[in-house]
């Protein structure tokens, strides 16, 4: 199988974790790609001209002018360390996340968690000149998605132990809080102000929404739900094929039986996240973690 086939494979048959990973690589391989061929030629940063239009920036006349850089920046890297480190991160804390939370909530972490990141870097232009975060800049990377993804699941999971090397088994919120801890100290001393500033946007909501998730209230599952609304990708095509069968036993259910099902499921969805909100994750039983991974997943 080529590599071209492979990839096609993955994409088909992979998770929302490996698609989002590819998308990442496949971009940042095209701006290089591109930006090479610029040079060999001579013809310039034929990569800035890409990346003009995928960057983001915190000058509210430019974000309107081009208004996709809200979501395209979560997806665009230039830097060869800056994408590794932000897809190693993602690739661990994503597995983790969907494990215990489904897919779709991981989706949505890291979309609200770039989204939170942007609207920290803009609030920071608001900012006593004196700190060094106004003027004119822009923004890129998955790093604001990623830490939504990371601080979600340390949240949610505070006390998963995670193997660090050289150090052992440590809870997962020590890990987290190590990171966020950086971040809080690179505001003031690292040369990207600004990129910081949207690490900690992202790992605010990641808090957020695992907090409110233990109350009852599931942001990112709604978000991607509206998403999938909202969007073409979330309607699902009819099949070309069409099977006839003669349909045995049960008859199909009236939109009262389907309600009352509806509703019946979502009251035993709220009494697991209720149990949750008690006693924690652990004190579910197998067949109870089963059905919110399900009801979840939308199934």
């Amino acid at each position: 199988m080529s590599i071209a086939e492979e990839l096609k494979s993955q994409w088909r048959s992979g998770s929302v974790l490996m698609r989002l990973i590819l998308i990442n690589v496949a971009l940042f391989l095209l701006i290089h790609a591109v930006g090479m061929v610029g040079w060999l030629t001579g013809q310039g940063t034929w990569d800035g001209l890409i990346l003009e239009q995928l960057v983001s920036s915190n000058q509210l006349d430019q974000v309107l002018r081009k208004p996709w850089t809200v979501i395209t920046y979560m997806f665009t890297h230039f830097d060869p360390g800056h994408i590794i480190w932000n897809m190693l991160i993602l690739f661990f804390s994503g597995r983790l996340f969907m494990e215990f939370l489904g897919p779709k909530r991981m989706l949505g972490n890291y979309l609200l968690g770039g989204i939170a990141g942007l609207f920290m870097y803009w609030l920071a232009t608001l900012g006593p000149a004196h700190l060094a975060l106004g003027g004119a800049g822009v923004i890129m990377g998955a790093s604001a998605c990623v830490m939504g993804v990371l601080i979600g699941i340390a949240s949610y999971r505070p006390d998963y132990p995670m193997g660090m090397m050289f150090v052992g088994v440590v809870p997962l919120k020590y890990v987290a809080l190590v990171i966020v801890i950086i971040d809080l100290i690179s505001v003031r001393t690292g040369g990207n102000t600004g990129g910081h500033l949207a690490h900690i946007g992202g790992a605010l909501y990641g808090f957020l929404a695992a907090q409110q998730l233990k109350r009852g209230n599931d942001w990112s599952l709604g978000f991607v739900n509206f998403l999938e609304k909202l969007l073409p990708f979330g309607k699902k095509r009819p099949s070309k094929l069409r099977v006839e069968k003669s349909f045995v036993g049960k008859t199909p259910k009236n939109d009262t039986d389907y309600n009352a099902n509806k509703r019946a499921k979502q009251a035993r969805v709220d009494t697991i996240l209720d149990k949750i909100s008690r006693s924690g994750y652990d004190s579910l039983s197998k067949e109870e973690k089963d059905f919110l991974f399900k009801a979840s997943d939308g199934k």
